[in-house]
């Protein structure tokens, strides 16, 4: 019984350093850790302050004023409303200007697709636009309806002052939606498929593109000649045999007052027919 009394189980044994460990400071070290990462980090929020303090006491330099803002990309939008719609003005802290708002401004005309706002030290603003592409004008009780590829409404003129764009005639609607909103129409649908697929040099020699007619569409060329096009059943091969005999017939073998019409409706054989 004695010798039993003498026996040590080892796994009730703890060593003398493990014991004598408080439990608090077994505890104190993440505590620890954690003070530290709340000091770095009010290093660091203390050091963007005072970052931030110092660009805006330099904005208030001439130096580091927008001085200059130009624009890039433009052609139906003009630098001087570009420059407006963005609401950045002259004299303003030039590390504060912000940009994003702008661009969201801009974004608001019809006519920007995308707009990247540029600085460049000490005070320069570069305004970079990428602009929606009108293709076509319809003839409206309104005025003339400019229209991109995908038939949004970009503008509405009076009058065609710059007539480098076909009239799109023959689509009837009740009601244009706002400028910047999508005409929806079948028989407008049509002639935007047809005019995507004019190369640049057709494009520009279509004056309209009558589809009010019911079982085909027609296109007049700057030179007042009638096109007889069809549907648009094989439409992109017959768009490039007119390009074609527009540009090695007409005026080359036959001149133009003497053409009736050209029918391009039958495959492989267009027509030209010739006046009596």
């Amino acid at each position: 019984m004695k010798k039993q009394d003498k026996i040590v189980v080892l796994n009730d044994y703890k060593s003398h350093t493990e014991s004598e460990i408080p439990v608090s400071q077994k505890e104190r070290a993440p505590k620890r850790r954690f003070r530290r990462s709340g000091i770095r980090f009010l290093k660091l929020f203390g050091s963007m302050g005072l970052f931030l303090i110092l660009l805006y006491l330099l904005g208030y330099l001439p130096f580091f004023q927008v001085g200059e803002i130009a624009v890039e990309g433009n052609q139906a939008l003009t630098s001087e409303k570009a420059v407006l719609l963005s609401g950045i003005q002259s004299g303003e802290n030039f590390f504060f200007v912000n940009t994003w708002a702008a661009e969201k401004r801009l974004r608001v005309n019809p006519f920007v697709e995308q707009v990247k706002i540029r600085r460049a030290l000490p005070n320069k603003l570069t305004i970079v636009v990428t602009e929606r592409k009108a293709i076509g004008y319809i003839v409206t009780s309104d005025g003339y309806a400019q229209v991109d590829q995908e038939g949004r409404l970009l503008a509405i003129q009076q009058t065609l002052s710059n007539y480098n764009l076909p009239v799109i005639s023959g689509v009837e609607f009740s009601e244009l939606p706002t400028i910047g909103g999508f005409i929806k129409n079948e028989k407008l649908k049509q002639a935007l498929e047809i005019l995507q697929e004019c190369d640049e040099t057709l494009l520009s020699n279509i004056a309209e593109l009558n589809v009010g007619q019911e079982y085909y569409i027609l296109a007049y060329t700057n030179q007042k000649l009638e096109v007889r096009l069809g549907g648009l059943d094989q439409i992109e091969q017959r768009l490039q045999d007119l390009d074609q005999i527009l540009t090695t017939v007409v005026g080359q073998t036959i001149a133009a007052d003497q053409i009736l019409y050209i029918d391009m409706r039958y495959e492989d054989s267009p027509i030209i027919k010739l006046r009596s």
